[in-house]
Protein backbone atom coordinates (compact mmCIF):
# COMPACT_ATOMS: atom_id res chain seq x y z
CA UNK A 1 0.00 0.00 0.00
CA UNK A 2 0.79 4.03 -0.40
CA UNK A 3 -1.55 5.32 2.25
CA UNK A 4 -3.28 7.40 -0.36
CA UNK A 5 -6.15 8.07 1.35
CA UNK A 6 -4.30 8.75 3.95
CA UNK A 7 -2.53 11.24 2.21
CA UNK A 8 -4.92 12.92 0.31
CA UNK A 9 -6.64 13.24 3.92
CA UNK A 10 -3.65 15.06 5.42
CA UNK A 11 -3.52 17.56 2.36
CA UNK A 12 -6.63 18.79 3.28
CA UNK A 13 -4.53 21.19 5.64
CA UNK A 14 -2.15 22.47 3.29
CA UNK A 15 -3.82 22.46 -0.06
CA UNK A 16 -5.27 25.35 -2.29
CA UNK A 17 -8.51 25.80 -2.21
CA UNK A 18 -8.71 24.68 -6.21
CA UNK A 19 -7.27 21.43 -5.11
CA UNK A 20 -8.87 21.23 -1.82
CA UNK A 21 -12.44 20.36 -3.77
CA UNK A 22 -10.20 17.68 -5.41
CA UNK A 23 -9.53 16.17 -1.99
CA UNK A 24 -12.41 16.25 -0.88
CA UNK A 25 -14.43 14.43 -4.06
CA UNK A 26 -11.62 11.68 -3.38
CA UNK A 27 -12.14 11.04 -0.01
CA UNK A 28 -16.38 10.83 -0.18
CA UNK A 29 -15.70 8.99 -3.50
CA UNK A 30 -12.66 6.96 -3.69
CA UNK A 31 -14.75 3.79 -5.10
CA UNK A 32 -15.94 5.93 -8.41
CA UNK A 33 -12.68 7.93 -8.60
CA UNK A 34 -10.38 4.91 -9.69
CA UNK A 35 -12.49 4.48 -12.45
CA UNK A 36 -12.66 7.67 -13.98
CA UNK A 37 -11.06 10.10 -16.48
CA UNK A 38 -8.61 13.01 -15.25
CA UNK A 39 -11.80 15.51 -17.21
CA UNK A 40 -14.52 13.64 -15.30
CA UNK A 41 -12.67 14.12 -12.03
CA UNK A 42 -12.12 17.76 -13.12
CA UNK A 43 -16.13 18.12 -14.27
CA UNK A 44 -17.51 16.58 -10.92
CA UNK A 45 -15.04 19.19 -8.78
CA UNK A 46 -15.61 22.19 -11.03
CA UNK A 47 -11.75 22.22 -11.72
CA UNK A 48 -9.30 21.74 -14.32
CA UNK A 49 -8.11 18.23 -15.77
CA UNK A 50 -4.35 20.36 -15.44
CA UNK A 51 -5.41 21.16 -11.84
CA UNK A 52 -5.98 17.33 -10.66
CA UNK A 53 -3.04 16.51 -12.97
CA UNK A 54 -1.23 18.88 -10.15
CA UNK A 55 -2.39 17.91 -7.35
CA UNK A 56 -1.47 14.43 -7.68
CA UNK A 57 1.40 15.13 -8.24
CA UNK A 58 1.83 17.31 -5.48
CA UNK A 59 1.14 14.02 -3.74
CA UNK A 60 4.08 12.55 -5.08
CA UNK A 61 2.31 10.49 -7.90
CA UNK A 62 3.72 10.63 -11.77
CA UNK A 63 -0.25 11.93 -12.96
CA UNK A 64 -3.68 10.59 -12.36
CA UNK A 65 -3.30 7.26 -14.13
CA UNK A 66 -0.14 6.70 -11.32
CA UNK A 67 -2.22 7.68 -9.04
CA UNK A 68 -5.68 5.45 -9.50
CA UNK A 69 -3.36 2.61 -9.95
CA UNK A 70 -2.03 3.33 -5.96
CA UNK A 71 -5.64 4.39 -5.14
CA UNK A 72 -7.28 0.93 -6.72
CA UNK A 73 -4.37 -1.45 -4.92
CA UNK A 74 -4.75 1.00 -1.48
CA UNK A 75 -8.71 0.20 -1.66
CA UNK A 76 -8.60 -3.20 -1.80
CA UNK A 77 -6.74 -3.63 1.40
CA UNK A 78 -8.54 -1.45 3.23
CA UNK A 79 -11.79 -3.14 2.50
CA UNK A 80 -9.82 -6.53 3.55
CA UNK A 81 -7.87 -4.53 7.34
CA UNK A 82 -9.68 -1.46 7.58
CA UNK A 83 -10.77 -1.30 11.31
CA UNK A 84 -14.19 0.78 12.19
CA UNK A 85 -13.62 4.38 12.76
CA UNK A 86 -15.73 5.79 15.29
CA UNK A 87 -15.40 9.01 17.33
CA UNK A 88 -15.98 9.53 21.21
CA UNK A 89 -19.52 11.30 22.05
CA UNK A 90 -20.05 12.69 25.82
CA UNK A 91 -21.55 10.10 27.52
CA UNK A 92 -20.54 6.85 25.89
CA UNK A 93 -20.32 3.65 27.63
CA UNK A 94 -16.42 2.37 28.80
CA UNK A 95 -16.99 -0.55 25.78
CA UNK A 96 -17.47 1.97 23.47
CA UNK A 97 -14.61 4.00 24.76
CA UNK A 98 -12.58 0.47 24.80
CA UNK A 99 -13.35 -0.27 21.49
CA UNK A 100 -12.90 3.59 19.78
CA UNK A 101 -9.29 4.10 21.32
CA UNK A 102 -8.39 -0.16 20.40
CA UNK A 103 -9.27 0.76 16.57
CA UNK A 104 -7.55 4.32 16.13
CA UNK A 105 -4.63 2.91 17.71
CA UNK A 106 -4.77 -0.19 15.25
CA UNK A 107 -5.58 2.16 12.50
CA UNK A 108 -2.79 4.25 13.11
CA UNK A 109 -0.28 1.49 12.60
CA UNK A 110 -2.08 0.45 9.68
CA UNK A 111 -1.67 3.94 8.06
CA UNK A 112 1.80 4.19 9.10
CA UNK A 113 2.85 0.91 7.38
CA UNK A 114 1.66 2.08 4.66
CA UNK A 115 2.94 5.79 4.64
CA UNK A 116 6.31 4.47 5.68
CA UNK A 117 9.30 5.13 2.30
CA UNK A 118 11.21 1.43 2.72
CA UNK A 119 14.45 2.89 1.37
CA UNK A 120 14.06 5.76 3.90
CA UNK A 121 13.69 3.25 6.26
CA UNK A 122 17.06 1.88 5.33
CA UNK A 123 18.64 4.90 5.07
CA UNK A 124 17.61 5.32 8.77
CA UNK A 125 18.91 2.57 9.88
CA UNK A 126 21.92 2.15 8.67
CA UNK A 127 23.36 5.96 9.49
CA UNK A 128 22.29 4.13 12.88
CA UNK A 129 24.04 1.19 12.91
CA UNK A 130 27.38 3.29 11.69
CA UNK A 131 27.06 6.41 14.67
CA UNK A 132 28.85 7.01 17.10
CA UNK A 133 26.61 8.64 18.99
CA UNK A 134 22.93 8.83 18.74
CA UNK A 135 20.79 11.72 19.94
CA UNK A 136 17.19 11.41 20.60
CA UNK A 137 15.32 15.02 20.78
CA UNK A 138 11.51 15.15 21.74
CA UNK A 139 9.25 17.85 23.58
CA UNK A 140 6.31 16.60 25.84
CA UNK A 141 5.02 13.37 24.88
CA UNK A 142 7.42 12.77 22.35
CA UNK A 143 10.27 13.17 24.93
CA UNK A 144 8.82 9.80 25.90
CA UNK A 145 9.23 7.93 22.98
CA UNK A 146 12.83 9.80 23.08
CA UNK A 147 13.36 8.30 26.52
CA UNK A 148 11.88 4.40 24.97
CA UNK A 149 14.57 4.42 22.30
CA UNK A 150 17.71 5.17 24.47
CA UNK A 151 16.49 1.98 26.72
CA UNK A 152 16.51 0.03 23.72
CA UNK A 153 19.59 1.55 21.88
CA UNK A 154 21.72 1.27 24.68
CA UNK A 155 20.77 -2.55 25.57
CA UNK A 156 22.43 -2.77 22.32
CA UNK A 157 25.72 -1.05 22.98
CA UNK A 158 24.56 2.06 21.25
CA UNK A 159 25.97 5.22 22.95
CA UNK A 160 22.99 7.93 23.39
CA UNK A 161 21.11 10.39 25.36
CA UNK A 162 17.82 11.72 25.43
CA UNK A 163 17.08 15.09 27.73
CA UNK A 164 13.83 16.73 29.03
CA UNK A 165 15.67 19.66 29.51
CA UNK A 166 15.93 21.72 27.02
CA UNK A 167 19.02 23.40 27.57
CA UNK A 168 20.74 19.95 27.60
CA UNK A 169 19.40 19.23 24.11
CA UNK A 170 20.96 21.65 22.31
CA UNK A 171 24.43 21.03 24.79
CA UNK A 172 24.36 17.64 23.68
CA UNK A 173 23.63 18.84 19.97
CA UNK A 174 26.73 20.99 19.67
CA UNK A 175 29.11 18.05 20.94
CA UNK A 176 27.88 16.06 17.89
CA UNK A 177 30.26 15.21 14.77
CA UNK A 178 29.99 14.22 11.44
CA UNK A 179 30.13 10.51 13.00
CA UNK A 180 27.40 11.06 14.74
CA UNK A 181 23.12 10.84 14.23
CA UNK A 182 20.29 13.07 15.37
CA UNK A 183 16.78 11.51 15.80
CA UNK A 184 13.96 14.53 15.77
CA UNK A 185 10.79 13.23 17.09
CA UNK A 186 8.14 15.65 16.20
CA UNK A 187 4.62 14.62 15.37
CA UNK A 188 3.71 18.57 14.09
CA UNK A 189 7.09 19.01 12.54
CA UNK A 190 7.53 22.27 13.76
CA UNK A 191 8.13 22.24 17.73
CA UNK A 192 10.54 25.04 17.44
CA UNK A 193 13.32 23.64 20.18
CA UNK A 194 13.62 20.29 18.13
CA UNK A 195 14.54 22.72 14.99
CA UNK A 196 16.37 24.24 16.87
CA UNK A 197 18.19 21.14 17.77
CA UNK A 198 18.95 19.76 14.22
CA UNK A 199 19.74 22.76 13.36
CA UNK A 200 23.16 22.93 15.90
CA UNK A 201 23.17 19.22 15.03
CA UNK A 202 23.75 19.45 11.24
CA UNK A 203 25.78 22.28 11.88
CA UNK A 204 27.96 19.86 13.42
CA UNK A 205 27.92 17.89 10.46
CA UNK A 206 25.80 14.88 12.53
CA UNK A 207 22.77 13.05 10.18
CA UNK A 208 19.41 13.75 11.32
CA UNK A 209 16.54 11.25 11.27
CA UNK A 210 13.01 12.65 11.72
CA UNK A 211 9.91 10.87 12.73
CA UNK A 212 6.77 12.96 11.96
CA UNK A 213 3.24 13.32 10.45
CA UNK A 214 2.86 13.76 6.57
CA UNK A 215 3.79 16.99 5.66
CA UNK A 216 5.73 19.42 3.84
CA UNK A 217 7.05 20.77 7.69
CA UNK A 218 10.09 22.28 8.47
CA UNK A 219 11.68 19.09 10.01
CA UNK A 220 10.85 16.84 7.10
CA UNK A 221 12.55 19.14 4.64
CA UNK A 222 15.75 19.64 6.91
CA UNK A 223 16.28 15.72 7.74
CA UNK A 224 18.33 13.57 5.64
CA UNK A 225 16.19 10.53 6.44
CA UNK A 226 12.20 11.13 6.73
CA UNK A 227 9.90 8.70 8.12
CA UNK A 228 6.45 9.61 8.51
CA UNK A 229 3.45 8.32 11.10
CA UNK A 230 -0.28 8.37 10.78
CA UNK A 231 -2.65 9.60 13.37
CA UNK A 232 -5.97 9.88 14.29
CA UNK A 233 -6.23 12.04 17.54
CA UNK A 234 -9.25 12.39 19.04
CA UNK A 235 -10.90 15.98 19.82
CA UNK A 236 -10.51 15.89 23.46
CA UNK A 237 -7.12 14.15 23.99
CA UNK A 238 -5.41 15.54 26.74
CA UNK A 239 -2.00 14.27 25.22
CA UNK A 240 -0.62 12.39 21.74
CA UNK A 241 -2.19 9.20 21.93
CA UNK A 242 -2.21 7.96 18.29
CA UNK A 243 0.74 9.38 16.78
CA UNK A 244 2.08 8.02 20.20
CA UNK A 245 1.70 4.38 19.23
CA UNK A 246 2.64 5.19 15.50
CA UNK A 247 6.09 6.68 16.87
CA UNK A 248 6.74 4.21 19.11
CA UNK A 249 6.35 1.50 16.40
CA UNK A 250 8.63 3.08 14.17
CA UNK A 251 11.57 3.27 17.00
CA UNK A 252 10.73 -0.66 16.84
CA UNK A 253 11.47 -0.70 13.63
CA UNK A 254 14.58 0.70 13.62
CA UNK A 255 15.66 -0.72 16.54
CA UNK A 256 15.13 -4.29 15.36
CA UNK A 257 16.54 -3.24 12.07
CA UNK A 258 19.94 -2.45 13.58
CA UNK A 259 19.64 -5.33 15.76
CA UNK A 260 19.56 -7.37 12.59
CA UNK A 261 21.97 -5.88 10.86
CA UNK A 262 24.58 -7.08 13.80
CA UNK A 263 22.61 -9.91 14.57
CA UNK A 264 25.96 -11.56 16.44
CA UNK A 265 26.85 -8.73 18.70
CA UNK A 266 24.00 -7.73 19.12
CA UNK A 267 22.57 -10.84 20.77
CA UNK A 268 26.17 -10.68 22.84
CA UNK A 269 25.25 -7.58 24.27
CA UNK A 270 21.60 -8.30 25.27
CA UNK A 271 22.51 -11.56 26.72
CA UNK A 272 25.37 -9.73 29.02
CA UNK A 273 22.63 -7.09 29.84
CA UNK A 274 20.29 -9.39 30.35
CA UNK A 275 22.35 -11.31 32.70
CA UNK A 276 23.09 -7.76 34.77
CA UNK A 277 19.56 -7.13 35.60
CA UNK A 278 18.53 -10.98 36.73
CA UNK A 279 21.47 -10.63 38.78
CA UNK A 280 20.11 -6.85 40.22
CA UNK A 281 16.41 -8.72 40.45
CA UNK A 282 17.74 -11.43 42.69
CA UNK A 283 20.02 -9.02 44.62
CA UNK A 284 23.38 -10.64 43.55
CA UNK A 285 26.69 -8.42 42.49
Amino acid sequence: MDGVIYKVRESLNYVKPSARSVAEYIIQNPDEVVSMTVQELAEKTYTSAAAVMRYCQSLGFKGFKDFKLKLSGDLTVINLHEVDKDTLEPGDSIDNIMTVITNNNIQSLHDTLHLLNQDQLKKAYNYLVDAKKIDFYGVGSSYLIAYDAIQKFTRINKICSAFSDFHMQKVSAINLSDQDVAVAISYSGETPHIIDCVKIAQSRGAKVIAITKYADTSLSKMADAVLFVAAKEDEFRSAAMTSRIAQLNVIDMLYTACAHEEYESTLSHLNRTHQVIQQSKKGGN
